[in-house]
């Protein structure tokens, strides 16, 4: 035998682990119906590492990389010969042992192929067995102590009663004895004992990172879902297959739309969300088969921190409805890092898809507009908003007028950016088209009032976002385009404002949104 495959998440490792695979090379064991199992001492340990790409949850509390780096310690400190396999998280599978051997193939580049005549399988996973009896392979069954069709019995605390332990008591103090020192110097040199802790006492999550009852994101994810359609159509056509990642990909529903695509059946894709609840449901979702291509991935990141992608290694980059928001919390600075990490981790020939909110052509021009008096109450109470009784419910029953007059204290008023208006007479008033615009797309949504007013919409005009694209290194593609939602200014606009130039020429509604299609040569 020339491999001795060790499957399982390797959370922790063992001083038993590390006895028995000394005498399992040195022909000091039996195999699984209790036949000898002759020397294998120039046999390699393969660890294969399940769930590599799930953490932060109780089941995976530990990262792939950290469970990597435990593994190479442990093969010095023991002498074994081994290498690591990183093997993702699979929906629940009778083909599981395929999928390991697959594994090991691929990130070998095919040197280790893992067969019956070459490889014992070390398992003590009842299930994981019975599949590689299945595929023909003989098993040596580490802490599993008992035959076939008995009562699970046990020669040593296996590794998750350990993780267990740690959890309960934030420290690897209780178990320093039976855990090797391999796993102690990783999970005490980065402090990860109270973070194990604190995973165990995380009202969110269960084991496996599940949604519990403690907090309703159901019908906070449902708003991404909705949008899934209209967000599949404005892309569809300017993605490039490949290693394909969306940014702040909320629950996963676009991916859902990417990952059932026939012509991105051959793409790898990823999605990269900063918010843990959103994160979680991504994860929780794939490991349910929610997503019909298997190679999609989540990780949880924040892009604005650091770059989090290898140069050159991605093919298409899709950002909705993100880029608007790092212009309002952060600043213009910080979208023009995000723009130029975008820019570095996209390969030759690849694109940046940003689809969002825009301000209008020539922004800064200066109109005149009729505002509705009528379809409300006037403000009458003096008090700032965020100190009325009941903000969402006064907002709400605001004329269009009075809430212009509330928009104008309130947008921007905490970043110390006032709006600059002219007041022409009850119902009308003089300001730029972008200010114009930052109004009207947010005097509908009363219930989020405060919250509006610091999300800025109409910062960058279209030719704006294009100056930026290309000042990182971009080039224009076509496809890409400034629109008109047409519903938002038929139901929205048009019904409660009148706008006209200074001239006194009546102007039409503009531009809404856009669709970038960013390339690199």
């Amino acid at each position: 035998m020339q491999y001795i495959l060790f499957p399982g998440r390797h959370q922790v490792l063992t001083t038993f682990q590390a006895e028995y695979l000394a005498k399992l090379r040195s022909g000091e064991c039996v195999d699984q119906v209790d036949e000898p199992i002759a020397a294998l001492a120039h046999a390699v340990v393969v660890f294969a590492v399940t769930s590599w790409d799930r953490s932060g949850t109780r089941r995976n509390p530990l990262a792939g990389h950290r469970r990597e780096a435990a593994i190479e310690l442990f093969g010095r400190d023991t002498g074994l010969p081994l290498m690591t396999i990183p093997v993702p998280n699979v929906s629940p599978t009778p083909r599981f042992a395929d999928v390991i051997v697959n594994a090991v193939d691929v990130h070998t580049g095919g040197q280790v192929a893992l067969t019956p005549t070459n490889t014992i399988v070390a398992s003590s996973t009842p299930s994981v067995i019975d599949m590689f009896v299945d595929d023909g392979f003989r098993i040596a069954p580490v802490e599993l102590t008992s035959a076939p069709g008995e009562p699970e019995t046990f020669a040593a605390d296996r590794p998750w009663p350990l993780v267990e332990a740690i959890a309960a008591s934030g420290s690897t103090a209780d178990v320093a004895d039976r855990l090797h020192d391999a796993s102690i110097e990783i999970i005490d040199r980065y402090n990860l004992a109270p973070q194990i802790a604190e995973l165990f006492t995380d009202p969110l999550l269960g084991d496996e990172g599940d949604l519990t009852e403690t907090r309703d994101y159901v019908i906070y994810a449902d708003s991404f879902d909705r949008g899934a359609d209209r967000k599949f159509d404005l892309v569809n056509e300017l993605i490039r297959p490949g290693r394909i990642v969306d940014i702040g990909c909320g629950t996963g529903a676009l991916l859902k739309k990417l990952a059932a695509t026939p012509e991105l059946a051959e793409s790898d894709l990823f999605g990269i969300e900063a918010a843990r609840p959103l994160f979680e449901i991504c994860e929780h979702r794939r490991s349910m088969g929610y997503f019909e291509n298997e190679n999609t991935f989540f990780y949880h990141r924040n892009v604005l921190n650091s770059p989090v992608l290898a140069p050159a290694s991605i093919d298409t980059t899709i950002t909705m409805a993100l880029t608007h928001e790092v212009l309002s919390y952060l600043s213009p600075e910080a979208l023009v890092d995000m723009a130029s990490r975008i820019a570095t981790h996209t390969r030759p020939g690849g694109v940046w898809i940003n689809a969002d909110v825009c301000g209008p052509d020539d922004p800064d021009v200066v109109v005149e507009f009729d505002l509705d008096t009528s379809d409300g109450t006037a403000d009458v109470d003096d008090r700032p908003t965020s100190e009325l009784d009941d903000p969402a419910a006064y907002i709400g029953a605001l004329s269009t007028w009075a809430r212009w007059q509330r928009f104008t204290n309130d947008f921007r008023a905490i970043e110390r950016e006032p709006v600059e208006w002219e007041f022409v007479s009850s119902g009308t008033a003089r300001a730029t088209r972008r200010v114009l615009y930052e109004f009207l797309s947010k005097k509908d949504y009363p219930d989020n009032w405060l919250s509006e007013m610091h999300e800025r919409f109409c910062a960058l005009a279209y030719a704006d976002w294009l100056n930026l694209a290309e000042e990182v290194g971009f080039s224009i593609a076509p496809g890409s385009r400034s629109y008109q939602n047409d519903w938002i200014v038929e139901n929205r606009f048009r019904p409660v404002c009148d706008v006209r130039s200074l001239a006194g020429g009546r102007e039409d509604f503009g531009v809404t949104h856009l669709v970038l299609a960013a390339t690199v040569a």
